[in-house]
């Protein structure tokens, strides 16, 4: 109980750790802080999507066949805009547009 007493007033402070030895702590504790406050950011952040999609424009006819084609998403597209005639001279009309997952192939 002794040895204590004077190792406590000979650090001062009535510590029994030396500044050296408190110092390298408070640098570890804030490393430790650190590395947890980082981990913690990165977790909030949005997951990357690996998927891949492609916009996919269909064009169906307004007549009696009501025929429907597909094909890649053009700037300008929208749903109703008439992009030509049909066969029977109805009007090709954009019915849909919409994206689809694009499956890829891993060697």
């Amino acid at each position: 109980m002794l040895a204590l007493k004077a190792s406590a007033q000979m650090f001062g402070n009535n510590t029994l750790l030396s500044p050296e030895v408190q110092g390298i702590l408070t640098l570890i504790l804030m490393a430790i802080s650190l590395t947890f406050l980082y981990y913690v950011m990165m977790q909030m952040q949005p997951k990357k999507s690996q998927d891949k999609f492609e916009t996919v424009t269909v064009i169906k006819c307004l007549g009696d066949g009501g025929s429907a084609e597909e094909r890649p998403f053009q700037k300008g597209d929208f749903v109703g805009k008439i992009v030509g005639e049909c066969a029977d001279k109805a009007q090709k009309v954009i019915y849909a547009i919409y994206e689809r997952k694009v499956e890829v192939k891993k060697p």
